[in-house]
């Protein structure tokens, strides 16, 4: 019937319009700032900074203790300032330990760390005094 096929075309018309414009829409990327589920960026932290201000004029060692394992960071030179990243992928227990280069050493208290954390961590002039130590120098041999 010519009728029904001039009501039924622009039916169809409009359903092509509208599939294209959704196909449009589902080819596009999503924004970048959101988290992409299957590109292994689930948009959740996957490391842990650590900023230290060495207020002493001996070099400063850094280790991390961390599940019964030890890992060197690095080297803070006297008076200097340095940042470093550790891989942190779920929460658990950190402790820094501080080896002055010809001096003592110390360990901070434990403390519980997330992924995507930033910590700071300042070693005193006066070493015996380092608020990230307490009383818990120990003299190297």
């Amino acid at each position: 019937m010519p009728g029904g096929a001039s009501v039924t075309a622009p039916l169809r018309r409009g359903a092509i319009v509208l599939l294209a414009f959704v196909l449009a829409g589902c080819g596009s990327a999503p924004p970048p700032n959101l988290p992409q589920p299957f590109s292994g960026n689930s948009g959740r932290a996957t490391s842990v900074r650590l900023i230290v201000q060495n207020r002493n004029f001996s070099d400063a060692r850094l280790y991390a203790l961390r599940s019964g394992r030890r890992t060197a960071l690095g080297v803070v030179g006297g008076l200097q300032d340095a940042e470093f990243t550790l891989d942190w992928v779920l929460p658990e227990p950190l402790r820094i330990e501080i080896d002055m280069l010809a001096g003592p050493r110390c360990s901070t208290e434990e403390m519980q760390v997330d992924p995507g954390d930033i910590l700071e961590l300042q070693i005193d002039a006066v070493f015996s005094r380092s608020s990230a130590c307490g009383y818990e120098v120990i003299d190297t041999p």
